[in-house]
């Protein structure tokens, strides 16, 4: 599969070491590892992070031919763990990613070798030159399948990051904290079941795939009216939930689109993403072999 991954790379900052990350660099390493061809559509900054984030992208066999080296410094965001090592954030502004920019002969390149995956989230939307440019790929590229990570953000979303989200995807992964967002913001009307609501107001999804944290994950498959569940997931010791949605996004996909069925596309993601919140890193070396 050519997958073309869109948004940000930046290093979370923790208070004892730096890692590189950002939810589509992180969705785009994992779907690497697992053997697909991946293309990063990113921008980095001309500084000694950019130069490590450029090692890093190639290390995990991502294609580099649209990371962009932009006067903007690589972005950084600055992690802190609660005792249960779940993350919050503060994430630094106007930097590399934030400033996204494809000429119109790249875009037909990429047009041209055909996508099988395009892949987006609302991180990357906060900057109106990063926006354009992510819509003016979702309007030329003819994907076979377009997923989005809501992956929402303090202070970097807004109802119409969200929206272009819901309205232009086929597969979106939603975690059970980022639900409320989207009625909150009034990208999603008001309902008892999120998922109904969803259906009906952006007929284009097909699959919704709901992740909750130690309770497991359910997918909603619009196609045939089911839904899946992972049940609760096997106990394992929680170092960190970073990475763990971008690892359970990237697995669940993998082996959903090589025909594998649901039920083990959602066993195969849970396997892998139990790894991850038992290290600190986001893409442990025990799963780059």
């Amino acid at each position: 599969m050519n997958c073309i991954v869109y948004g940000e790379v930046l290093w979370d900052v923790y208070p004892d070491k730096s890692v590189i990350g950002g939810a589509p660099f992180n969705f785009a390493a994992h779907l690497s590892l697992l053997g697909e061809k991946v293309y990063l559509i990113t921008g980095v900054g001309r500084d000694k992070l950019g130069n490590e984030t450029l090692a890093y992208i190639k290390k995990y066999g991502i294609d580099t031919s649209y990371v962009a080296l932009t006067d903007k410094p690589t972005g950084e965001c600055r992690v802190r763990l609660d005792e249960n090592g779940v993350p919050s954030y503060h994430i630094l502004t106007d930097t590399a990613y934030d400033n996204i920019s494809l000429d119109e002969k790249s875009v037909s390149e990429i047009k041209k070798m055909g996508a099988d995956v395009f892949y987006f989230n609302t991180l990357a939307q906060r900057s109106p030159v990063s926006r354009e440019t992510l819509k003016n790929l979702l309007d030329k590229l003819d994907a076979k399948t377009v997923m989005c990570d809501l992956n929402i953000r303090q202070n970097c979303y807004d109802r119409s990051s969200i929206e272009l989200c819901l309205s232009r995807a086929d597969i979106v992964k939603i975690s059970s904290e980022e639900a409320h967002f989207l009625t909150d913001t009034g990208a999603l009307r008001e309902s008892e079941d999120i998922f109904e609501a969803l259906h009906s107001q952006y007929p284009n999804i097909s699959l919704v795939v709901y992740t909750m944290g130690k309770d497991g994950s359910e997918v909603y498959d619009f196609k045939n009216g089911r839904k899946y569940s992972s049940g609760k997931p096997e106990d394992v010791p929680v170092v960190s939930t970073v990475g763990a949605g971008d690892c359970f996004g990237a697995s669940f996909l993998k082996k959903y689109l090589d025909g594998c069925g649901i039920d083990e596309a959602i066993r195969f993601a849970t396997e892998r993403s139990n790894i991850v919140v038992s290290h600190k890193e986001a893409i442990p070396d025990c799963l780059n072999s």
